[in-house]
């Protein structure tokens, strides 16, 4: 008998409830006795579905066939690929995948999925460091201020009024005295009133 897995394109195509019902109803009466096929299939649909604790779920039952099924090791391989890729966790996503890729490096369906991978990390990883750079910015601007109101405040001085409370960059560390400048041109008119 042989096992055909189907595109990777298929994942975004979940069972119907009724189907995944069955499945559910198959494992669940089988209980603590459930058989490879059995929680392998219910894992299958649990993976294909369009909720993310059924997804879960069905990465969690993969792994278990996993460790404890060598025999079915192969299949489990590509599912938790799809599973980690659906969930979101595209390293374990990756490494799964590869893993078949390297036992079967003409398997069509782990090329497929591993197109998928790429691309969504390309897309993520863009959008990631767009967020991180405004986040460096902001640390940046932050870290600005707080460096010179601390380097104000070590040396004892805290400015009422530029032209005679704020004493001269001399001194200073090269690069400083900019800073130093407008902090005491800025916190001017705030001592003032």
């Amino acid at each position: 008998m042989t096992f055909t897995l189907p595109d990777a394109a298929d994942a975004d195509s979940p069972l119907k409830a009724e189907e995944l019902q069955v499945l559910r109803g198959q494992y669940e009466k089988e209980g603590f006795y459930v058989g490879v096929q059995t929680k392998f299939n219910y894992a299958w649909g649990l993976i294909k579905s369009s909720s993310r604790n059924e997804q879960q779920e069905g990465v969690r039952l993969l792994s278990d066939i996993f460790r404890n099924a060598p025999e079915r090791r192969r299949e489990c391989l590509y599912y938790l690929a799809l599973g980690n890729y659906k969930l979101g966790n595209y390293a374990e996503a990756r490494r799964y995948n590869d893993l078949l890729l390297e036992h079967e490096p003409a398997n069509l369906q782990a090329s497929s999925l591993r197109g998928l991978i790429d691309d969504k990390v390309a897309k993520e990883g863009l959008m990631g460091v767009a967020i991180l750079s405004g986040v460096a910015i902001a640390a940046g601007v932050v870290g600005a201020l707080t460096h010179t109101y601390i380097f104000i405040n070590n040396r004892g001085e805290v400015p009422t009024s530029k032209s005679d409370s704020c004493p001269s960059a001399q001194g200073l560390r090269q690069g400083h005295s900019y800073m130093y400048t407008e902090y005491c041109a800025f916190i001017s008119p705030l001592r003032a009133s």
